[in-house]
């Protein structure tokens, strides 16, 4: 048992503790009064900066509205323009109204004549960090690098994927958007009491590769000065409201959702606008005379020259099927066409081509494409396929005549004929929208292809997807095929995920030949 001594001293202890935590307990309080009254200076600070940004504003419009006053461009007092049916009071002329008479005239009005029309596409890749790289540079929203002209106003395209931040649209008001447009008007100095109409409607493309339009299409219309910073889309709403989201989904959503694909989310936005056309007396402006220059024909010409089989002179075998077509259009579209019927090989002599590596519908589409220049029948030839084989874009297999039963698989197959013919636009296509239908399941067999292609962007896009998902994708079946079968493609993974760059790859992929080839020569 503790003696009194012990216990006095124990005592004093806690009492100099609690005169320590006394003291600190007020000066802590004082700290928080302090605070307190930080807090309210910078509140009051903002109220400050807000009403001098609004009166700056309304300086500003002043002074545009003085300088069109002194210039005459608008204002109460202006000039009046001369009346269309004004004569010269001088002279008179007798009319004789007991003369009977008949008069007929047809007039028209074109609204639509002063409409310019204008679409803004833009890409937003690495999704997923763009929380974190708008922190980083102290921004709230992300906005288009670039503007898109339509008329006498100029688009900038924002996603803010903080759906609580305010906003600054036209006048200094405040709203909430997700994904939206902000508009500047050329000329405003000159034009800012004049009116201009804005249509406009938001598309998001869907991971099948079609666009969707999101919300309904919307309209605005005010005068020029009203206009001028407007932030208008499917889900802008006041500073009171939550902007609801892209279909309804908020930023976390919307990454792993079919909006976005491979961690980029595309936006396009179509605008229609009017201004003001300052015609006399009325701002409907007659309809006038216009010569409609025919569209181009050579394609459509071409074309039928190949479907109707009319001068032809080769002839495609392919899997036992006749296609008729014209040495002299193919050799112009590719060199290897040119070196087969015009460089003194069999097929110069013979005129027959025999293809075993293709399907018919294919390879139809293909000289189809040879013929026209127009990526169109590509796409239509990859629907044919995928409705005879009764699958859609995403499908993973199915049974019919065409081996090739995923969208895919059939760009996988066009790639190579691209590869093979060296058709160097279609193979840059191919690489496009095989890099939309990487995946888990495909990325092995895509990666396969790019690499006996020689598609270097296609095999990087691969490659980094590879990395980025290593963990599900090295369980699969399509991954423990590729460490059997291609060692070259298993050293391209391992060096790009180590940030190998591509001078040192290729020499390792040198070294890595020499030795198989010494291998080869001993056995």
């Amino acid at each position: 048992m503790a003696t009194a001594a012990a216990i006095r001293a124990e005592l004093e202890q806690v009492n100099a503790s609690i005169a320590r935590e006394t003291q600190t307990l007020s000066q802590l309080s004082g700290d928080v009064e302090e605070a307190n009254e930080r807090q309210r200076l910078r509140r009051e600070l903002d109220a400050k900066k807000k009403s001098l940004a609004h009166m700056q504003n309304e300086s500003s419009r002043f002074r545009r509205m003085r300088m069109n006053r002194d210039e005459d461009v608008s204002g109460p007092h202006m000039p009046n323009l001369p009346s269309q049916g004004s004569r010269d009071q001088g002279s008179y002329q007798t009319l004789d109204f007991r003369r009977g008479g008949r008069s007929q005239k047809k007039v028209e009005i074109d609204c639509k004549q002063a409409v310019s029309t204008g679409t803004l596409e833009w890409k937003i890749t690495g999704m997923s960090w763009l929380k974190e790289t708008l922190d980083q540079a102290d921004e709230p929203i992300a906005w288009s690098p670039e503007c898109m002209t339509a008329g006498n106003v100029e688009l900038t395209a924002y996603y803010c994927p903080f759906p609580d931040v305010d906003i600054v649209s036209a006048n200094g008001e405040e709203c909430h958007v997700t994904l939206g447009g902000s508009v500047n008007i050329l000329n405003l100095g000159r034009c800012h009491d004049d009116k201009t109409v804005i249509r406009y409607r938001f598309y998001i493309l869907h991971r099948d590769g079609h666009y969707v339009q999101w919300g309904e299409e919307g309209q605005v219309c005010g005068a020029n000065e009203d206009l001028e910073d407007l932030v208008f889309g499917p889900d802008v709403t006041s500073t009171s409201q939550t902007a609801s989201g892209v279909f309804g989904l908020q930023h976390k959503e919307l990454l792993q959702s079919e909006w976005v694909n491979n961690d980029t989310l595309t936006v396009k936005i179509e605008l229609e606008v009017r201004p003001t056309t300052r015609s006399v007396g009325s701002n409907l402006p007659p309809r006038k005379q216009s010569i409609q220059v025919p569209e181009a024909t050579i394609s459509s010409k071409f074309l039928s020259l190949f479907e109707g089989e009319r001068c032809t002179d080769i002839t495609f075998n392919v899997k036992g099927e006749s296609i008729k077509a014209h040495s002299q259009v193919l050799a112009a579209r590719s060199e290897v066409f040119q070196r087969q019927f015009f460089g003194g090989l069999q097929e110069s002599v013979s005129k027959e081509v025999t293809i075993e590596d293709m399907e018919p519908k294919i390879f139809k589409g293909f000289l189809k494409f040879l013929y026209t220049d127009g990526l169109e029948h590509i796409e239509a030839t990859i629907k044919k396929c995928l409705e005879e084989n009764g699958t859609s874009s995403d499908s993973t297999g199915s049974t019919g005549s065409v081996p090739s039963t995923t969208k895919a698989s059939i760009l996988q197959d066009i790639l190579a004929m691209s590869h093979k013919y060296q058709e160097l636009r279609l193979l840059a296509w191919c690489q496009q929208q095989l890099c939309t239908y990487i995946t888990e399941r495909e990325v092995c067999s895509v990666l396969c292809q790019a690499h006996l292609c020689e598609a270097q962007q296609l095999e990087a896009a691969c490659l980094d997807y590879i990395k980025e998902h290593f963990s599900k994708i090295a369980p699969t079946e399509e991954f423990a095929r590729l460490t059997t079968e291609w060692p070259e493609l298993m050293l391209k993974i391992s060096l790009h995920a180590q940030g190998v760059s591509s001078e040192e790859t290729a020499a390792a992929l040198s070294t890595q030949q020499a030795v198989r080839k010494r291998k080869r020569e001993a056995s």
